[in-house]
């Protein structure tokens, strides 16, 4: 199961949605590893900040992982410990690029066979799709739009979603190299969906829109296949 929000994570509005994670995963352990973000600090704020927020819902076992860029082996051994797994948002290019260049993008595949959970927030949400767009790099033709992790099958998240004019560069670049048939889904902050096999629910604070389908909403709490 995994639950894709679309952007300023651990916030107030996301502490209902957070907890039921908590609570499906069992009450973790809860690993945060912020690979979206600059290795040292950056990267450890990140993760602190996961760290507090997940303890003030309830977690035991609330843990950053050492930064796999850093140190492959202990990051590997923290994140194997996880029931709830969690990458914030950052640059979506260099999560994807920490998840393709370490072993970590193929744990995570491990790690969810074996009935653990995946929640990603922004960069964290878009590269465990299908399809991302890599707003931080540009192309002949703009926006760059690429295949991500693939975790979910025919789907792309547009995060901080609030209008489809507030990301008209993006769904053009989209609409130019995605296939007809992937999903687009906008998720407002503080907001997503859990995607539980073929089934997406919307939870958090807004609903979600079906972005490739008329820009349609599916209100909190229900679902579609």
């Amino acid at each position: 199961m995994i639950c894709l929000q679309g952007g300023a994570e651990f916030g107030e509005l996301c502490r209902e949605m957070d907890a039921d994670l908590l609570r499906r995963a069992g009450g973790g352990p809860v690993v945060i590893t912020a690979l979206a973000g600059a290795p040292g600090r950056e990267y450890r704020t990140a993760g602190d900040n996961g760290v507090r927020h997940f303890t003030s819902l309830g977690a035991q076992d609330a843990t950053v992982a050492p930064d796999v860029r850093e140190d492959e082996a202990g990051a590997l051994a923290a994140l194997c410990r996880a029931r709830l797994l969690v990458l914030p948002g950052g640059s979506p290019s260099r999560l994807l690029a920490a998840l393709q260049d370490t072993p970590v993008g193929t744990l995570l595949g491990s790690l969810l066979a074996d009935g653990a959970f995946v929640s990603g927030s922004s960069a964290g949400a878009m590269v465990l799709c299908d399809w991302t767009v890599l707003p931080d790099r540009r192309g002949p033709r703009g926006t760059v739009v690429e295949r991500g992790l693939g975790l979910v099958p025919d789907l792309l998240v547009v995060p901080h979603w609030s209008g489809g004019s507030s990301r008209g560069e993006w769904l053009r670049a989209v609409e130019q190299t995605v296939p007809s048939d992937v999903r687009v889904l906008g998720l407002p902050e503080q907001s997503g969906v859990l995607v539980d096999g073929r089934r997406l629910t919307a939870v958090g604070a807004s609903a979600t829109t079906l972005v490739s389908e008329g820009g349609r909403e599916l209100p909190v709490g229900l679902s579609l296949s």
